[in-house]
């Protein structure tokens, strides 16, 4: 059964070498690095970062694959291949990067399981599905990942990769996705867990606005000072701009700070 055909393991494989150095290339990788593979599939991703970085690590979940790469690549000395999931698996605890072709069908998945780690990555570079793209990039509207994730990466669509440089092309836009560390976030971090229960709970709410979404938190007469004080409409947590929503969630801490507010415990 060819690789890319195992429905739980879903992955298009690229295949053109000359893009994958392209890639590379437009990275910030240097031989210092030492880099998280997600997926790594057939090695050609894996064999090319070999010969640019300190380490790499090589995160695969599907045992044929780990075993096959294993065997293609035991004379290279800079590549550790682990076999496991990389949803159980536990980040660094020292600087890393990640530069990942992942399965477009859980990118998402792999992403939250990043930003909820206790080390963020000092940069990564992932081909991601357009769409997905601006989901974290908030190009069209702000989501709940570009919320999350800004405060703590600036990102950037470095552009369209070819369709026809994978195994199986593609049905959608796929392009080649930037997230560097801010090196101040805006967010704190013994405060991110508290952003992260605040944000995905506005957006869980479905309440028709923004300041609805949160009226079993925060009383009435708390919500219409947020409101005037920050300029807040009556509008969807989606048109909230990312600075507004900063400051809401500054003022909310404060409040929680002061007993004065419920804090937002997701289960």
């Amino acid at each position: 059964m060819p690789y890319h055909d195992k429905s739980s393991l879903s992955q298009n494989f690229i295949k053109d070498r000359d893009i994958v150095r392209q890639l590379i290339d437009a990275s910030d990788l240097n031989i210092d690095d030492t880099v998280v593979e997600v997926g790594p599939g057939k090695g050609i991703i894996t064999s090319l970062l070999c010969g640019k970085v300190a380490k790499v690590l090589a995160i695969e979940k599907d045992q044929a694959l780990a075993n096959s790469l294993f065997k293609r690549t035991k004379n290279i000395t800079n590549l550790e291949i682990i076999q496991k999931d990389f949803l159980d698996y536990q980040l660094p605890d020292f600087n890393f990067k990640i530069f990942a072709n992942p399965p477009f069908s859980i990118t998402a998945e792999i992403l939250n399981k990043i930003w909820l780690s206790g080390n963020l990555p000092d940069s990564m570079f992932l081909i991601m599905q357009l769409e997905v793209a601006d989901k974290f990039i908030g190009a069209k509207f702000e989501s709940q990942s570009s919320i999350l994730f800004k405060p703590f990466f600036e990102i950037e669509n470095l552009g369209d990769i070819d369709r026809t440089s994978f195994t199986l092309k593609p049905q959608v836009k796929i392009v080649f996705v930037k997230f560097a560390k801010r090196e101040f976030p805006f967010i704190k971090e013994q405060d991110k867990l508290d952003f992260y229960n605040f944000v995905v709970y506005g957006f869980s709410q479905w309440q028709p606005t923004i300041l609805d979404a949160y009226k079993k938190v925060l009383t009435y007469t708390q919500l219409q000072t947020i409101k005037k004080t920050l300029k807040i409409g009556d509008i969807p947590p989606s048109e909230l701009s990312f600075d507004k929503w900063l400051l809401f969630f500054k003022a909310y801490k404060k409040l929680v700070d002061s007993n004065q507010a419920k804090p937002i415990i997701l289960s």
